[in-house]
């Protein structure tokens, strides 16, 4: 019965977070094709290991731990990736035009994955730095270092060329 309950729950959740699943999938591997795989791997993979879940209210962070890792996974194997216009559309709410929506994304890649992830879910993102500590499974301290060098890497990658 409560297998059942927290299987529901699960399968709630990710109806209810599958866009903002998939941009952060995309946001890795630049491919709507190879995002939409990382979101399915992803769910099943937690679906079959909704056990080791310790406590349900972190069901979302402990997914966006799996998600995240897939991602990576995916991305080692597809070296090369390449950028779709179709998502820059969707994801572009600020006032950043196409071409700098895409400088940013360019120099994200050329980021450590250690620094980009920080970056990526701090500020495209939304998540809090406790949050994001949880979900990478470390110190918010480590967080807010990787995310400052982060952000101090890529304004320098850019060029000086940031909003803020």
């Amino acid at each position: 019965m409560v297998a059942t309950q927290l299987k529901d729950e699960f399968i709630s959740m990710a109806k209810e977070n599958q866009e903002e699943f998939y941009k952060l999938a995309y946001s890795y591997v630049k491919n709507e094709q190879d995002a939409l795989d990382v979101v399915g791997e992803s769910i099943y993979k937690a679906l079959n290991s909704l056990g080791k879940l310790r406590e349900r209210r972190y069901i979302k962070t402990w997914f966006y731990r799996i998600l995240i890792n897939e991602s990576i996974t995916v991305l080692r194997k597809n070296k090369a990736v390449v950028l779709d216009t179709p998502f820059i559309e969707t994801i572009a709410e600020s006032a950043l035009d196409k071409d700098e929506i895409m400088d940013l994304y360019n120099s994200l890649d050329k980021l450590d994955e250690k620094y980009k992830t920080v970056v990526i879910l701090r500020y495209m993102k939304g998540m809090p730095i406790d949050e994001i500590a949880e979900v990478l499974n470390m110190n918010s301290n480590t967080v807010k270092t990787r995310l400052k060098r982060g952000v101090d890497k890529l304004k320098k990658i850019m060029g000086g060329k940031t909003n803020g």
